[in-house]
């Protein structure tokens, strides 16, 4: 084998290899992100939405969040229930990415959900930016359930991450997405 040919076969070598390196870490990076349910708009802006400001909380916040659950959440204990199990719902489906690849038809049916059961409590809130907050809701749900639109399914998850602060002892999570009229 001449010289010529060694360099030729060395030099193949190293761009099969080189080929082999970037077609698995490309197949790997693709599988990855479609078996966790991750698309390119997870990466690019993990959970931002127009206009809506995500925020820390302050101490005056909490205080007023711990005002709002005494004078709320005590009376309206089903609703802060319901609140609850509808906010652990839309973060087993839209976190983690999932927000990316929804399933409309549960989407749809969870919409159904909460249009029934909120008009079913309405009649027992007397408080005014509460009852404001769940009327939103029933007209983003009405919305969820006529266009498949992820801004929509987004904002409800917001309201009801805000609601189940204000009802619930849910602390978890530490920001407010400033969505309601309650915790305003």
């Amino acid at each position: 084998m001449g010289k010529n040919q060694k360099k030729k076969g060395n030099k193949r070598f190293w761009w099969v290899l080189i080929s082999v390196i970037i077609i698995v870490g490309v197949g790997s990076s693709i599988f990855f992100f479609n078996f966790f349910g991750i698309g390119l708009d997870a990466v690019n802006n993990s959970n931002t939405a127009g206009s809506v400001e995500q925020k820390d909380l302050s101490a005056e916040e909490e205080e007023k969040i711990n005002t709002v659950r005494s004078t709320l959440g005590e009376s309206h204990q089903e609703l802060g229930a319901f609140v609850s199990t509808i906010h652990e719902f839309y973060n087993d489906t839209t976190g983690y990415g999932g927000i990316s690849n929804l399933n409309w038809e549960e989407q749809r049916n969870t919409s159904e959900r909460v249009i029934n059961e909120i008009e079913g409590l309405l009649g027992d809130v007397t408080d005014e930016s509460l009852r404001n907050d769940l009327e939103s809701i029933i007209t983003l749900s009405k919305q969820t359930m006529k266009e498949e639109d992820v801004e929509l399914v987004r904002l409800l998850h917001r309201y009801f991450h805000d609601l189940d602060i204000a009802l619930n002892d849910y602390a978890t999570y530490d920001r407010i997405w400033n969505v309601t009229e309650t915790l305003k």
